[in-house]
């Protein structure tokens, strides 16, 4: 998996409103840093390291699991 494509692909299908994509691709992701895999560049903001990354990644992805919840 390329966590880049993934975060790309997110971004656009909340963009659109699609939500069965954006899980899908939040699910994804949230796995493939649960094992490990290194985060997707979420900003272009040069102060952030990965850890910074990772965590507005996994933020992000709760923000559409929680909202496929509560929506």
């Amino acid at each position: 998996m390329d966590p880049q494509v993934t975060w790309n692909e997110l971004q656009d299908a909340i963009a659109r409103n699609d939500n069965e994509i954006a899980r899908d691709h939040a699910v994804s992701l949230m796995e493939w840093l649960a094992r490990g895999g290194f985060p997707p560049r979420t900003s272009d903001d040069p102060s952030l390291d990965q850890d910074a990354h990772r965590e507005a990644a996994r933020e992000c992805c709760r923000q559409v699991l929680w909202s496929q919840v509560d929506g």
